[in-house]
């Protein structure tokens, strides 16, 4: 994990502004920073010498904080620069750069250091942009020439390093690792757009497009390249991957799961290569199993995590993860969340994040990995990813029993097994099946919720949402994994882990595994009512039956209501006085009296909105 930010502009920026968002940028690389710069006639100063050498404002900068993983040397300090004079600023991980550096060494480039750093440098000489389609990995860079004078941007595949730009008021272009840093290099407050905002209170989307919940900034979206020309300062962007639209593959059921293992434990191996230690975040649910089980394939002896819920044994799964640990023969360590350290917690978790989360089963995912730092551990592999890539979710039934239309018979077997083999029983699957299938639905309860808390004004500033479902198999996975959830859950998972200081590696999210199961058929995945048949066989087959065929699965739950009770009683008087609050807020509601999502939400955002001072744009 480290953090990117820079500027390119003709008004330029102050010292104070680069050590700024240096400062915002320090949790995600605690162990080196580096920024350079140029100013107006071209000189160049690095921070290495000092800022202060230079008086005139920088009109193109490049900042990086750094969370060493490899080559803990100081040779793998960024900014780093190559012998033609490119700069480069990354976050990520190329897990393939030691056969990259290989072939390029054969090519006749040199190294001075043992970083995946200097490799995307050659790697970019040799081969250009087109380098990234080379990658396997986690990446958020900029490439800058000062000779081309041209800046570079690539972010991976799957989006799962984040890259933040706005246009700044000089015509010119900043970016970042994160927002908050992003507004502390422009000093720019924190205008949020109400139709971004609307969208959260009765969607719950977030991540779905370029455009953020922040006014003006965006992302640049998972598998695509930015060019910026910093003479006339225009952007380009442009896809370089895309999901396979190869037919589906024609395998049997041992063909497919020796390809599935083939392909997951390199991908589990390739993330397992570090020069610090790392351990596994593991729940007891069949992705975080499966990881533990190929990384337990490699020869290494991780440490497992999990949370533990003593008082809240409805939510508790641990005893799963230690049948995982015990099979394995692996060291296992049991994490507590409570309410009271919640409470201590919380502020620091919202101002990760910066923009509304879910619900508190995030705190659950902090405070492991608070305790997995607190261990001298930079590094966590988890099971993220596999619920998308593999349909791990149960409103993915309906997508499945509507691809059996007009059979049916299979559509009765489809639900029975449904009813059988999932926490729904007979009856609720049926009402799943409606409730899920018909999206306007969905919309219509929760705006009718949300309206019992947030004012008419704010909600009718809402986008359209479409009504009609996914087309197909491969439709909903292309949704659920660019747009719908998994960015969400991306950015989710790299403020906690940045926050802290760490890096979190998901091998469900390897580019050649999510190009096999794109191209994989519905049985691989739903079978006879059960979720994720492939995965299960994987289990099945290493000895794991009891895990492989459980049929009630939480993941990292947490007691969201009754937290969210305390958090009301602890900070509601302040969060809830705020203009903001006042400005989106019905007047003389009692949070109390709000559905329950709905009494997160609010509170969420409101908490937000205190620790931000947002301003919403047009008010």
């Amino acid at each position: 994990m480290c953090g990117i930010a820079g500027y390119f502009g003709s008004r330029g920026l102050s010292q104070s502004q680069i050590r700024r968002a240096l400062n915002c940028l320090r949790p995600r690389g605690p162990d080196m920073e580096g920024a350079v710069g140029w100013d107006s006639l071209g000189h160049f100063v690095d921070t290495e010498k000092g800022l202060s050498d230079s008086p005139m404002p920088f009109t193109r900068v490049l900042i990086h904080t750094r969370l060493s993983i490899f080559d803990l040397s100081m040779a793998g300090r960024q900014p780093m620069s190559d012998r033609n004079g490119n700069w480069i600023t990354y976050n990520g991980e190329i897990y393939n750069y030691r056969e990259l550096r290989t072939e390029l060494e054969s090519l006749g480039c040199h190294f001075r250091s043992a970083t995946d750093t200097e490799v995307i440098l050659a790697a970019f000489e040799k081969w250009g942009s087109s380098c990234v389609n080379r990658f396997n990995g986690m990446w958020a860079f900029v490439i800058y020439s000062h000779s081309s004078r041209l800046a570079f941007c690539s972010r991976d595949r799957l989006g799962v390093k984040p890259f933040y730009y706005t246009r700044t008021d000089d015509g010119g272009f900043s970016f970042s690792s994160e927002i908050p840093s992003l507004l502390e290099l422009l000093q720019r407050p924190a205008r949020i757009d109400p139709v971004k905002l609307a969208d959260y209170f009765i969607y719950g989307r977030t991540d779905d497009t370029r455009e953020t919940m922040y006014s003006g900034v965006r992302e640049l979206r998972g598998g695509h390249n930015g060019f910026l020309n910093i003479d006339t300062m225009e952007w380009q962007e442009e896809r370089y991957w895309d999901l396979p639209e190869e037919p589906d593959l024609n395998l049997s059921d041992g063909a497919a799961l020796d390809r599935f293992s083939a392909i997951f434990e390199d991908a589990v191996k390739l993330r397992l290569h570090a020069d610090v230690p790392l351990a596994l975040t593991v729940s007891g649910g069949i992705d975080s199993s499966v990881v533990a089980v190929a990384a337990a394939q490699s020869g290494l002896r991780p440490t497992l995590f999990t949370s533990h819920f003593p008082a809240f044994p409805a939510i508790d799964e641990s005893d799963y993860a230690k049948r995982v640990a015990r099979h394995l023969d692996l060291p296992h360590i049991l994490v507590a969340p409570d309410l009271s350290n919640l409470l201590e917690d919380a502020g620091e978790l919202s101002r990760a994040q910066a923009v509304p989360y879910g619900s508190l089963s995030l705190y659950v995912h902090w405070a492991i990995l608070k305790e997995i730092r607190k261990q001298s551990i930079p590094i966590v592999l988890s099971g993220q990813g596999g619920d998308e890539v593999f349909f791990g979710y149960e409103r993915y039934y309906v997508a499945h029993w509507r691809s059996l239309f007009p059979r049916i018979p299979a559509m009765l077997a489809a639900w029975k097994g449904m009813a059988q083999r999932s926490r729904l029983g007979s009856l609720e699957s049926i009402l799943f099946l409606v409730y899920f299938g018909l999206p306007g639905l969905q919309w219509l309860r929760r705006r009718y919720q949300v309206s019992k808390a947030v004012s008419k004004d704010l909600l009718s500033r809402a986008s359209s949402m479409p009504d009609r479902l996914p087309s197909g198999r491969r439709d909903l996975q292309r949704q659920e994994l660019q747009f719908v959830n998994l960015p969400r859950l991306l950015r989710y998972d790299d403020r906690t882990a940045g926050a802290q200081g760490m890096e979190t590696r998901l091998p469900f999210l390897d580019y050649r595994l999510v190009e096999f199961a794109h191209r994989l058929p519905w049985h691989m995945f739903f079978r006879d009512g059960w979720t994720k048949y492939l995965l299960r066989g994987y289990l099945a087959r290493h000895g794991l039956n009891e895990i492989a065929w459980r049929t009630h699965k939480l993941g990292f739950d947490a007691p969201t209501e009754k937290w969210t009770e305390g958090l009301l009683a602890n900070n509601w008087k302040e969060y809830g006085q705020t203009d903001f609050a006042r400005d989106i807020l019905k007047p003389g509601k009692n949070p109390v009296q709000w559905p329950a999502q709905v009494r997160w939400d609010v509170y969420n955002g409101c908490e937000m909105a205190w620790l931000y001072n947002w301003q919403l744009t047009g008010s």
